[in-house]
């Protein structure tokens, strides 16, 4: 125990020493990795549709044993509905994937609409550029489309390097809450 009270009177001390601008940094860092735990733990929105779904159909069609004792002596109300064992095995495994695929399907419809509308922001951005820049961002949308037609890029690909390009010469530096919503609906 004494070394237990060693150890923390060492920090404190240490802590007392701390000037406010090491207090500041030190803070920062530990709000850093606190946020980067936090929405590392964060699943995407096909899974999230995938668990409530899974979560509806268990709480639907399923109960305990002790619950199903004491619904069927009257002192408790059950499963709502009662399935053949087949279509519950349909509804706990296929639901969740279909929930969870359409989900996803509807996530990316949404993130195309969302990536071209900001193309379009850009591309009038872009359009205020200087020559020199206008030219440096035409060679290398040049290249992109020879890549396309050899075929070494989907449409998808395509899409979003070419968005990602006038996002970079439009200069206008992407809102971090912004793209952690984007990457977490899309993952």
């Amino acid at each position: 125990m004494d070394k237990i009270s060693d150890i923390a009177a060492d920090i404190f001390t240490r802590l007392k020493k701390w000037d406010k601008k090491k207090m500041a940094q030190e803070r920062k860092e530990i709000g850093r990795y606190l946020l980067k735990q936090l929405f590392n733990q964060i699943p995407g929105a096909s899974a999230v549709a995938a668990l409530l779904v899974g979560g509806w159909v268990a709480s639907t069609f399923t109960t305990s044993p002790i619950y199903a004792t004491l619904a069927s002596w009257g002192l408790m109300k059950g499963g709502t509905r009662v399935v053949s064992s087949g279509t519950y095995r349909f509804l706990s495994v296929l639901l969740p994937l279909f929930a969870a695929g359409t989900t996803a399907y509807s996530v990316q419809k949404l993130l195309k609409y969302f990536r071209e509308k900001e193309m379009e922001r850009n591309k009038v951005l872009v359009a205020q550029l200087g020559s020199e820049l206008k030219s440096a961002l035409q060679a290398k949308l040049d290249l992109l489309e020879k890549t396309r037609e050899a075929r070494l890029l989907s449409e998808n690909e395509y899409f979003t390097k070419k968005a990602n390009l006038y996002q970079t010469f439009s200069r206008k530096l992407p809102e971090k809450i912004r793209e952690l919503i984007i990457n977490k609906l899309a993952g």
